[in-house]
Parts: structure tokens; sequence; C-alpha cells
């Protein structure tokens, strides 16, 4: 029994002392944000309104916001929700938080450039209540903590949470986030610091930025100092705090993504421990996409209990001339198609081809095209959704 004490006292220290050192001060994030009037940029049937950042430069900081919940009365509980987290040169997208409404969240879309949506990316509107700018990637590295921009990002969106617990209309167990791009950055970081997230869908947005082969990203940290990269290292990489992540995650990017190359990416997804899905398209694409049914059929799922079925974590076998994928669970699989890529270039620069896989009781398998370098299955159910296996090397 003594031993057992000391042991619990031990871990309870470590727990307290590993909180200490976060750069946020999670509990006071997680108290309820006030909300304030917004006068200007109102949608109809939407509520636009600020909510309280935290302090920056001795001042208090306002994020403006869109909040909608589906019509009609709220389910027993309360209604799930999510919180929508825009990337580079985004803000609050009212469409975005009506995408969720229309398959029954309710959500918020917050702007987390200091600007009010209006107009164009990017001669939006400063408000006099913003915390601090994006720099360029990290470019702000050398100001002390509380001066940094993803700072700022990471506590605003903690808070959007902490905001929507509070509405007597939400559940507060059933509260999700969706980030693209930057979004999907800060997502990865969250869902390892806060554990009331329900479910997650990071969009592109991944850790391990320091080693992307994008040139345009990896510019600003061979910019930085060895001091500088290792803080960045020890303090912002969603790595750090991915392990951590107790969050049903949907991961989702494209083949060719250019700001986010597949390695890191899939490396980031791994590090998770919790229940997670892929989802890679064959594509170069990048932007403010929301419409994927994947990702409101994962949601469903989590939430609900819907009926869709969906893949258990799997992954990508090479056996000799054959890639092989056994799925655990009741997956209906109504075709199979092998990704596969003969170049050894960068990630970004490969380009991606499919070919049709066969599909029986225990999963599906491929022959490997010659020159194969890389390949992964996209699955794809009797619910026309499509999931991915983990993508595998070959030597």
């Amino acid at each position: 029994m003594r031993t057992l004490l000391l042991f619990m006292l031990t871990l309870g220290s470590l727990i307290t002392t590993a909180q200490s050192q976060l750069p946020w001060d999670l509990s006071q994030l997680k108290e309820t944000p006030r909300t304030y009037p917004a006068d200007s940029c109102q949608v109809p049937g939407f509520r636009a309104f600020f909510y309280e950042g935290i302090t920056y430069k001795a001042r208090p900081t306002k994020v403006f916001a869109y909040y909608k919940t589906p019509a009609g009365t709220p389910p027993p509980g309360g209604w799930p929700a999510v919180v929508c987290v825009h990337g580079g040169g985004g803000t609050a997208f009212p469409a975005w938080v009506q995408a969720w409404v229309d398959h029954g969240f309710a959500a918020i879309a917050m702007d987390l450039e200091g600007h009010l949506p209006s107009g164009s990316y990017p001669n939006r509107q400063w408000h006099e209540n913003a915390g601090p700018a994006r720099i360029t990637t990290f470019g702000d590295i050398e100001l002390a903590d509380r001066e940094q921009w993803f700072y700022h990002a990471v506590a605003d969106v903690i808070r959007a949470h902490s905001l929507l617990s509070s509405f007597p209309e939400i559940n507060q167990q059933k509260i999700g986030i969706h980030g693209i791009s930057w979004g999907g950055v800060i997502t990865s970081a969250v869902i390892g610091l806060d554990h009331r997230w329900a479910f997650a869908v990071p969009v592109y947005g991944c850790g391990f930025l320091y080693n992307t082969s994008n040139p345009s990203w990896r510019q600003f940290f061979e910019a930085m100092t060895p001091k500088q990269l290792q803080a960045y290292k020890q303090k912002w990489d969603p790595s750090i705090y991915l392990p951590s992540s107790q969050v049903p995650t949907l991961w989702v990017t494209g083949t060719n993504d250019p700001a986010f190359p597949l390695d890191i990416w899939q490396q980031s997804a791994l590090l998770c421990k919790s229940p997670r899905l892929l989802s890679m398209t064959i594509t170069s694409k990048h932007g403010h996409k929301w419409e994927q049914p994947e990702i409101f059929a994962f949601a469903g799922k989590v939430v609900r209990g819907e009926q869709t079925t969906l893949p258990a974590n799997s992954t990508t076998v090479i056996k000799g001339s054959t890639a092989v994928a056994e799925l655990s669970g009741k997956y209906q699989i109504e075709k199979a198609v092998l990704c596969f890529t003969t170049d050894s270039s960068n990630w970004q620069k490969r380009s991606w081809q499919s070919v049709t896989a066969t599909v029986d009781k225990k999963g599906v398998s491929a022959v490997i095209p010659a020159g194969t370098t890389a390949l992964y299955f996209n699955i794809t159910s009797k619910d026309s959704l499509t999931f991915s296996t983990p993508f595998a090397v070959r030597p």
C-alpha cells in the first residue's frame, strides 16, 4: 500500500510539473469567456459576437465569431457541436458553420488573425481589440511566448470550446474540432493539450513542420537560430502534444499537398494513440474545403453512434510483390484501389496512380506495380465513404 501511495504521489507530481511547464495556463482557458455584441458583419440567421481572448501586451483581447444551431428543439442532452478553425488568410466563415448545421451540429467559427470577416485577404479590416498578427511561419519566434500568434491562436480555440460548453443548448460531452491548413496545425496541438474534445478532424495541417521538404516553409526554420529552433521544438510543434491525445481523430489530406508533405503528415497521425482514421485523396488541391462527406460521417458516428460503418485502425503490409491491408471490425467494402507512386522525389512532387484491388472477407490486396516506391489503399464502403490505410514505403 505504501509503495502504491508513493507511486501515485510521484505520478501526480510529474503530471503537475509537466502541466506547469506548458506555455498556456489551461485552467484559465477552460473558464467561460465573456461575450460582447458585434455591431458589424451581421449575417441573417447567425449570431455574431466577440468573445474574450487572452491578455496581449497588458491589454485584453477579443475574438470575432459566428455561431449557429440547427433549427428546432435540441435533442436530449443538447446539440453536438464543433469548433471550426480556419487556415492562413481565412476568417470566421458562416458557410462553414452552416455546413455543420446542415448535418445536425451547432458550430462556431472565429477569426484568429484579428480581423473582422469583411473584404478579402489580405485586406480584411482589423479590429481594435485584436491580438497579435500571424507573421509568416513562426516569424515571431524571438518574441515572448505571450506575444506570439500561435500562443494566442491555440488559447482562443480552447476558449471557444469553453464558451460552447457554457451554452445550455450544447452537449458538453459532444464538442469536436475541425481545422484546415494552419487550423489543422492548431488542431493537432490542441487535441493533445485539451482532453475535452469528442472528435477532431485536422485537414492538411500536422506536426514535425521543422522536417518539411517544402522550401517555402523550410526557409523559415532555417532562418531560426539554434536557440529559437530548439524553443519551437519544445513549445510549439504539435508533435510534442499529439502523443497525449485521447481524441478520436480523422486525418485528411491530399497526396501532393503543397504545404504539408505526406511524410510528416502521416508521422503526425500515427503519433496519436487514440482511434484514428486517414483520408488521402490523390490531389494537390489546398484550400478551405469542408464538404468531404467522410468528415461529417466520422463526426456523426462518434457523437451519435450513427449506423455508418467506419474501418478500425489499419496497416498496409508488403508481402513480396503483394500489398495487403486487413480491416478489423464490421466494415462493408464496396471497392478498393491501390494508390502507388514510382517516384522518389519530394513528396509534394510525386506522381500517384491507382489500380483496382481485390476485396475479400479479411480485407484488400493487390499486386504491386513494378518500380513502386510507396503505396496505400483507398477503401470505399457501401456508404460511398472512402478511407485510407497508412502509406508504406517499398525499399
